[in-house]
């Protein structure tokens, strides 16, 4: 009986999926249920419709699809602010990263976009 080969998996794929799940379990409730709602999941389609390339990467003359709805002001829950798109912004998640490090004081000052 033929036997299947292991299948290859890179290092740390699952470290990183177990933190990913680990961030989401600590996240506020209120803000969980937001953004696993079907409507943000609707919105937030309509919106990267609307707004396909990244907003910081035009800032520095590159052109990047965006992949993200990042608040521009952190919400903390607040649903009227969560749901207003005045406050919405279209990043790719590389500048969403970098945008997220620095406000929560993670990697220091963002860099540009490459």
């Amino acid at each position: 009986m033929p036997v299947r080969p292991p299948l290859h998996r890179p290092v740390g794929r699952r470290e990183k999926r177990e933190r990913d799940h680990d961030y989401d379990r600590t996240r506020d409730p209120v803000s969980r249920a937001l953004y696993h709602s079907k409507r943000w999941r609707t919105e937030r389609e309509a919106f990267l419709h609307e707004h396909p390339l990244c907003m910081e990467c035009q800032h520095h003359d590159v052109i990047r699809p965006a992949s993200v709805v990042d608040h521009i002001d952190p919400h903390r829950g607040d649903e009227t602010v969560f749901w207003d798109r005045n406050r919405w912004q279209a990043l790719c998640a590389s500048c969403h990263g970098r945008k997220t490090a620095v406000q929560d004081g993670g990697f220091g000052n963002a860099r540009r976009c490459s």
